[in-house]
């Protein structure tokens, strides 16, 4: 595919559509058909499921030799439940500011429980140290990991070197194939949202979006974008269906795996848990899916049920831990009725502000800034370079990795043409 045509997908997607990888086993229309059919498994199988995976995946190797991916979240908790109830003390890995929540209660569950903890990359980004790893995120994966995946290759990268681990698990998907699709630039691009709730027509929103993220837009040809679009398949269902799709053809087996393969690059064994064949053809036959559960109210308040009751059922011991959202398993348990007015008394009493694990301060502007200047005549074929710097020199800058995809996928197509050039 030409490059316009490349950079015109992946800007409105956000990812690299256009890559076929095999990182995963599972087949995403066969979990769909799965879904239709009566829902035979419960909670306690899955969670039987869950012990089977995880301890089959770790026999044979040390405690030592075991690391795991830690947060505040629920996910990474579940796994973590799994191996203390196999008697196993993994390494615990986290990244980013130390004041984060998620890293604020993993140090906890790691004391708690007499476990190693890391925190890797916990000093302030700079755009030098930044850049170093933008390149080697690039070389280790020929291209088709974004930049913005730096952080994460250079925090496996820091654990690697220290823990030496054999096997390391974590927790990529964990929670959304349960808890439903939230837009919010992170997960999905705004390009999907608009045309998945029929707000816009695809032709007129990728207009939009393509000269707000500086193409040239008179160079697109829209019939040959038209016809691309028409054959993915978060496009060609109703809502709830496309939803499902993006997820896990897009989210998982493309943004995911781009996080899997550089870890695989530094570690033997990468158990991503919750995107494992078996567990989801699983989950997909329960009634604790996406597609089994109506989204309202009610059902988005009864989603930790699940979580809750998998660590009961694997470790009791990590219901007394509070998630990152301010409330302990155990609380969650004793039933919505104590749980909904309790979680709204301390979400209005305690308005702490955590520090974000990492993001994009006056240090990736100047990155931006600096790096902008490298960037070869060829690529500003496509994209437009006076608006590019106008609106790096003046707009009001966010610090989400979302904003900056506008910026930086530039940068970004520039060093993967290098690299393909052989000139890095």
């Amino acid at each position: 595919m030409k490059l316009i045509q490349k950079s015109v997908l992946f800007t409105l997607f956000h990812h690299d559509i256009t890559y076929q990888n095999k990182t995963f086993e599972f087949d995403t229309k066969h979990l769909y058909i799965i879904t239709k059919e009566q829902p035979k498994y419960k909670i306690e199988d899955i969670a039987d499921k869950l012990y089977f995976l995880i301890t089959e995946y770790i026999n044979g190797y040390k405690n030592s030799e075991v690391s795991i991916t830690l947060t505040g979240g629920m996910d990474s908790r579940i796994i973590l439940a799994a191996l203390l109830k196999a008697g196993v003390k993994p390494n615990c890995m986290a990244y980013g500011n130390s004041d984060a929540i998620d890293i604020v209660l993993a140090r906890k569950i790691a004391k708690k429980f007499g476990l190693s903890f890391h925190n890797a990359c916990a000093n302030p980004p700079e755009k030098e140290w930044y850049y170093k790893w933008v390149i080697d995120t690039i070389l280790k994966d020929n291209g088709n990991a974004h930049l913005h995946r730096a952080h994460r290759n250079a925090a496996i990268a820091e654990h690697a070197e220290i823990y030496s681990p054999k096997v390391l698990l974590t927790g990529h998907m964990g929670g959304e194939g349960l808890r439903g699709f939230t837009y919010n630039n992170y997960i999905a691009s705004s390009f999907f949202e608009m045309i998945n709730k029929g707000k816009r027509s695809p032709l007129k929103d990728a207009r939009g979006i393509l000269s707000d993220y500086f193409l040239k837009t008179e160079n697109i040809d829209y019939d040959a974008l038209m016809k691309s679009l028409q054959k993915l398949t978060w496009l060609k269902n109703d809502r709830k269906t496309n939803e499902f799709f993006f997820l896990y053809d897009l989210v998982a087996k493309i943004h995911h795996a781009q996080d899997i393969r550089l870890y695989q690059s530094y570690v033997p064994k990468v158990l991503p848990v919750f995107l494992q064949k078996q567990y989801l053809e699983i989950l997909f036959a329960s009634p604790y899916n996406i597609l089994a559960k109506k989204n309202n109210l009610l059902n988005r308040l009864k989603n930790p049920e699940f979580y809750c009751r998998v660590i009961k059922e694997l470790y009791p011991p990590l219901l007394d831990i509070p998630f990152a959202n301010n409330f302990t398993p155990q609380e969650y348990l004793r039933g919505l009725w104590y749980y909904v007015p309790l979680k709204l008394y301390r979400d209005y009493t305690h308005k702490k502000k955590y520090a974000h694990t990492f993001s994009y301060g006056k240090w990736y502007v100047d990155f931006v800034k600096e790096y902008s200047q490298n960037i070869t005549s060829e690529i500003w074929e496509i994209y437009d370079k006076n608006r590019y710097m106008e609106a790096l020199e003046n707009n009001n800058h966010c610090s989400d990795e979302g904003y900056w995809h506008k910026f930086s996928n530039p940068i970004f197509f520039d060093l993967v043409r290098k690299h393909k050039n052989g000139k890095i």
